[in-house]
């Protein structure tokens, strides 16, 4: 890539993500313009087509909308798109980590029960190989916390998702991936003396190979109830480093 381009490409990045960050603290309210072009243009000395490649990325994620002749406006919080990686990744800078992992268990509590049974159903020979070999890599080290033990655990509930035959479950597994890999790093920190539920996961994936939707949704349910527990006992990562 031509360094002009990789230039540009930064800094539509730099631009995007400040603006990003304003409008999910709320420093740019919800129906209010944001600063013209020609101050935006000031303020960060990047070109008028990055600038409006930018504004095109916050539109992308339902931040913002251009209204002719007056500019462009915040739109209103139900329509931004919380699940996008970029705003998830963000928005971890602009919340609490207990608030956000709270949200974030919420949703898993919610989703992956159904996966579980559903990848039981639909998993491909293939896949279900895979997870095997993340459920196995996450036995290394008897399932410490360990960069690579987190990556497994990671892997597995992604492969889950995209186990499922279901599109959108499996595109979920790539959003959430940041928010899914800050929570297992607390419900399997050292502090918290909660290493990673090996006989559990290992339940998942023996009820999905097995063909079994009910054992694996049950299964996957024991799985989040020792995550909550160790979230709570993290106080969910409350004084973590």
């Amino acid at each position: 890539m031509p360094t002009a381009v990789k230039s540009v490409a930064r800094g539509k990045t730099m631009v995007a993500e400040t603006l990003t960050l304003r409008i999910l603290s709320g420093e740019y309210a919800p129906a209010t313009p944001l600063p013209n072009e020609a101050t935006l243009l000031q303020e960060f000395g990047v070109s008028r087509t990055c600038l409006r490649e930018a504004l095109q990325m916050l539109g992308a994620r339902g931040l913002v909308r251009s209204r002719p002749k007056l500019g462009t406006f915040v739109r209103e919080e139900h329509d931004w798109n919380f699940l996008d990686a970029d705003i998830l990744r963000l928005r971890q800078q602009v919340v609490s980590r207990p608030a956000f992992l709270r949200e974030l268990f919420a949703v898993r509590r919610i989703v992956e029960p159904e996966t579980a049974a559903l990848a039981a159903v639909n998993a491909s020979p293939a896949m279900i190989d895979r997870l095997e070999a993340a459920v196995t890599a996450m036995a290394e080290g008897n399932g410490m916390h360990t960069l690579a033990t987190i990556e497994a655990d990671v892997t597995f509930h992604r492969l889950l998702l995209a186990a499922s035959g279901n599109t959108l479950l499996s595109g979920l597994g790539a959003c959430i991936e940041e928010a899914l890999r800050a929570s297992i790093n607390v419900s399997s920190h050292p502090e918290v003396g909660s290493p990673f539920a090996l006989d559990k996961h290992l339940a998942v994936f023996r009820a999905v190979r097995d063909r079994n939707p009910t054992a694996a949704r049950k299964a996957m349910h024991t799985v989040l109830d020792i995550t909550e527990e160790s979230l709570r006992r993290a106080r969910y990562g409350e004084g973590l480093q």
